[in-house]
């Protein structure tokens, strides 16, 4: 059986098409009253425990660590924890314990075999980022079908409730640690991503900690000398700050109040709305920003959208629905809330049948067009010894794409060739991609043609090849990816995670 996984930043989900084809959310196989699973980890000797029995845990024992946003650290060579015995965990590693975990609610439910998934990633994710995805599904023993990017998974099953037959479509997706937005093209034949844009480290997490000021505040206000931040101190304050951000999320709520307990202090605190939005205003302000962008570089204006979708429970502030409304106001124009929590969970099942060539079967659209998040180019040095960027292929290119350019050796003894690949949004300060080494070549010589073929491809990533360009035969190379983890820790990985029985349950 497909499914999709929603592989998210505070929360992660698994779903499925029902025998109506629609997408249903698989339960947790320890809690079936459970269908969404947080994206923490714990790692004993005992073993990993992920979701909501390790945060069972950790209530009773906060003294215990553990392992959470780790998909922001995706694609980072450095590890993000180290075990009892120093061991490094690579964020790679962590996500593929989720992965286990969602697989293995996903078989119980169903008591089918797990023949593949198709898992959702943030839009802005760079080709290393994507990369480190399919490793944690690699280390993970979980067949991927494909990458689907979270905001068009959201508007893949908006497609199937809406029945508008053709609109451009713009989704918010405001989730727990990133955001992302996307312009779409939707008809019939198909949903044609036109531009895209994001921001890496802005989710609900900031937006708790902004809570979590107040509430400190408050407490130094008047407890002398303050509140010492230990360990249950801590969990105690990022629970109360996210319940207090739901509350005054609440419909007609303007501020919220409770006796809230820290490190052995009660203390009555209350919240204004107002002041809420007064600390959370700048980040909503990037947002709205990253929103407009993404139609300017579509060469749309904000008249030419249809429907506006609020995804990502960060989505839920009222903040930001008052902000959309009053850009997004006129006659025609929908600002609407679309499954903020389920929909990119259930976009991920519905890409899975478009994948698996029944489209037609469950009403969607047979074709899905991504487009380029980031500039791929080649680095060199230019004149003055400036560094320079040679684009190869350009942000918002529609995908599959590919770019074919020829480089010239520059000294007749020059046995091999090296080219500094990076992807850039801002050309001041590009992602490095990787290094490709070219060679040795038969017969050196000054201005010996190489055929660089640069591919970029629909789910994200980026291939490379290089050919001679005379004789047209493919060359030796070796990609190495910038920052690159290597194949000793990747490998380590793949040991520690085999080490590992998830939740005392999965071998």
């Amino acid at each position: 059986m497909r499914f999709g996984i929603d592989l998210g930043t505070t929360f992660s989900a698994v779903s499925r098409l029902g025998g109506e084809g629609l997408p249903l959310l698989v339960p947790d196989h320890a809690d079936p009253s459970e269908c969404f699973t947080p994206s923490v980890v714990h790692l004993s000797a005992a073993g990993a425990f992920v979701g909501t029995v390790a945060e069972s845990m950790l209530e009773q024992d906060p003294e215990l660590q553990a392992i959470r946003f780790f998909k922001r650290n995706l694609g980072d060579p450095r590890p993000i924890w180290y075990g009892d015995g120093g061991e490094p965990w690579l964020a790679e590693g962590v996500a593929s314990l989720v992965l286990r975990k969602l697989r293995h609610d996903a078989e119980q439910h169903t008591l089918a075999d797990f023949t593949g998934a198709v898992i959702t990633v943030p839009a802005h994710f760079t080709d290393s980022q994507r990369a480190a995805v399919l490793a944690a599904a690699a280390l993970a023993d979980t067949p991927v079908l494909g990458l689907v990017e979270e905001p068009v998974a959201a508007a893949l099953h908006y497609t199937t409730l809406s029945g508008q037959p053709e609109e451009v479509v713009l989704v918010y997706d405001f989730g727990g640690g990133t955001f992302d937005a996307t312009l779409m093209s939707m008809d019939a034949r198909g949903v044609y991503v036109l531009s895209k844009t994001g921001l890496t480290e802005l989710g609900g997490k900031e937006l708790d900690e902004a809570v979590g000021e107040m509430v400190l505040a408050q407490f130094q206000a008047v407890v002398p000398g303050g509140v010492k931040l230990g360990a249950r101190t801590l969990l105690d304050l990022r629970r109360v700050s996210e319940e207090l951000k739901i509350e005054l999320c609440l419909p007609g709520r303007s501020r919220a109040r409770r006796l809230v307990l820290l490190g052995g202090h009660a203390v009555e605190v209350e919240i204004a709305r107002r002041d809420f939005e007064r600390a959370i205003a700048t980040y909503v302000d990037q947002t709205e920003a990253e929103l407009l962008r993404c139609v300017e570089e579509a060469a749309l204006r904000v008249a030419d959208v249809g429907s506006v979708l609020m995804v990502g429970g960060s989505s839920l502030v009222p903040l930001v629905e008052a902000r959309l409304r009053a850009r997004f106001s006129r006659p025609g124009q929908r600002v609407l809330f679309h499954e903020p929590s389920r929909s990119v969970a259930y976009g991920a099942s519905l890409h899975a049948a478009q994948l698996a060539g029944e489209a037609s079967a469950h009403g969607l659209p047979p074709e899905l067009r991504g487009v380029s998040g980031y500039g791929v180019g080649v680095r060199t040095v230019g004149a003055g010894d400036r560094v320079v960027i040679d684009p190869l292929i350009k942000k918002n290119m529609p995908l599959p794409c590919r770019v074919r350019k020829t480089y010239y050796t520059t000294r007749p003894d020059q046995v091999r060739m090296l080219l500094d690949f990076v992807q850039y949004r801002d050309e001041q300060r590009p992602t490095p991609l990787g290094r490709l080494a070219i060679g040795p070549l038969a017969s050196p010589r000054v201005n010996y043609p190489i055929e660089v073929t640069v591919e970029h491809r629909e789910d994200g990533t980026i291939a490379l090849q290089a050919y001679d360009a005379q004789s047209g035969q493919e060359l030796e190379q070796v990609f190495t990816r910038g920052e690159d983890r290597g194949g000793a820790s990747l490998a380590q990985q793949r040991a520690l995670v085999r080490s590992r029985v998830v939740n005392n349950v999965i071998a």
